[in-house]
C-alpha cells in the first residue's frame, strides 16, 4: 500500500481526490500544516505528495522524505515547491494543466481586457450612486493590439477567444521562435497580457523601465504570476498617468498585503481579484481526475502527463528502483 499525502481540501461538485485515492487501497494522509520538527513524522513514509498552492515545500521536506517519489501540483502552478531541491533528490516534480483550467485562465483573461476598456466598475459604481447612464469614456476592444508574454497554453487559448474581435495579437517568449523581443512589444501594444511562469527570468521582468515603453493609454492584464510586476512601479505609472489601467489576479504577496501601493489606486481604473478570476466548477473534477492518474501512473513506475524537471528523470528512476 502506498502512503499519498494531500492537502485539506472542501468538497466539491466532483469526486474528491481523497475519496478517489482511498477507494484505489492507497493509505492517504490530510495535512495542511507542519513544523520543521514534524518533517520527518508526517513525510518519512511518504511515497506521494499532493502540493497545495498555499503551502511551501522546502529542500528540508525532500531531505526528510527517502521513499518521495513525486509531488505533483493539481493545479498549473508548482512555484511553492522547491524545484532545484526535488531535482536534487531525484523527485519529479508535476503538475496539472487541465483543458478546463487553461480555458477558464484564458476567458478570464479576455474578460479583463474588456471590463477594462469598457469601464465596468466605475459604470456599475454610477447606478449603485443613482447617476443612471452617465458619460463615460469607454472604448472598444475592436482595432486594438493585444501583446501576450509568455506564448504557452493559456496565452494560445487567450489568442483564439479573440478570434473574431478584429484585433491584432502579437507575442513576445524567447523560447518561441518567430516572437517578438519584450521591448518592442511593449511598445507597439494597447493591451499587455501576461502568461508566464515565475523563474529567475521573469520574476520582476515588469519594472519601472519596462512599463515606461508602454503607451500612456495602454493596460496591463496579469493573470499568471504576481511576482513577473513590480507592484509599486506598476502603482506609480497609473497614478501618474502613465499607463491607464491594470487588472491583476496574482501579488507578488499572497495573500496580498493590505498596505500594496495597488489598494490606493482609482479603484475604476484598477481591477484587483484574489487569485481566483479563472475558477469554475468545471475544472475541479478534471485536476482531481489528472492528480489521480498522475499518481499511479508514478507508482506504477511510469512517468505522469505533465513533468516539470525532466531532466531529472534518470535519477527518478534509479530511486523508483530502491523501494520497488
Amino acid at each position: 500500500m502506498s502512503k499519498i499525502a494531500i492537502p485539506f481540501s472542501p468538497t466539491t461538485d466532483g469526486p474528491r481526490l481523497e475519496q478517489r485515492l482511498r477507494e484505489a487501497g492507497h493509505d492517504v494522509v490530510v495535512t495542511d500544516r507542519w513544523t520543521d520538527a514534524e518533517l520527518g513524522a508526517l513525510f518519512g513514509d511518504v511515497d506521494v505528495v499532493v502540493a497545495s498552492p498555499a503551502r511551501t515545500y522546502p529542500a528540508e521536506l525532500f531531505q526528510a522524505a527517502p521513499r518521495l517519489r513525486l509531488i505533483t501540483s493539481p493545479v498549473i502552478g508548482v512555484d511553492t515547491i522547491d524545484i532545484d531541491a526535488a531535482s536534487e533528490f531525484g523527485v519529479l516534480v508535476a503538475n496539472c494543466p487541465t483543458l478546463e483550467n487553461i480555458i477558464g485562465m484564458a476567458e478570464a483573461s479576455v474578460m479583463f481586457m474588456v471590463a477594462l476598456l469598457l469601464n465596468l466598475k466605475q459604470k456599475e459604481r454610477s447606478l449603485r450612486e443613482g447617476r443612471f447612464r452617465p458619460r463615460h469614456s469607454s472604448h472598444m476592444l475592436r482595432g486594438l493590439t493585444v501583446g501576450l508574454v509568455g506564448y504557452g497554453r493559456i496565452a494560445r487559448h487567450v489568442e483564439q477567444r479573440l478570434q473574431g474581435w478584429e484585433v491584432k495579437v502579437q507575442a513576445s517568449d524567447p523560447y518561441v521562435p518567430g516572437t517578438l523581443p519584450l521591448d518592442d512589444l511593449l511598445r507597439t501594444s494597447d493591451i499587455v497580457s501576461l502568461h508566464v511562469v515565475l523563474t529567475r527570468e521573469t520574476r520582476n521582468m515588469l519594472g519601472a523601465r519596462e512599463l515606461g515603453l508602454m503607451k500612456p493609454s495602454a493596460i496591463l492584464v496579469n493573470t499568471s504570476r504576481g511576482g513577473a510586476v513590480v507592484e509599486e512601479a506598476l502603482a506609480s505609472a497609473i497614478d501618474a498617468g502613465r499607463l491607464a489601467g491594470a487588472a491583476l489576479d496574482v501579488f507578488q504577496q499572497e495573500p496580498i498585503n493590505m498596505d500594496s501601493p495597488l489598494l490606493r489606486c482609482d479603484p475604476d481604473r484598477v481591477i484587483l481579484t484574489p487569485h481566483s478570476i479563472g475558477h469554475n466548477v468545471e475544472t475541479g473534477p478534471s485536476g482531481v481526475t489528472m492528480a489521480t492518474e498522475n499518481i499511479e501512473r508514478v507508482l506504477r513506475g511510469d512517468l505522469p502527463e505533465s513533468v516539470i524537471n525532466p531532466e531529472v528523470i534518470p535519477a527518478w528512476r534509479r530511486r523508483v528502483a530502491m523501494f520497488g
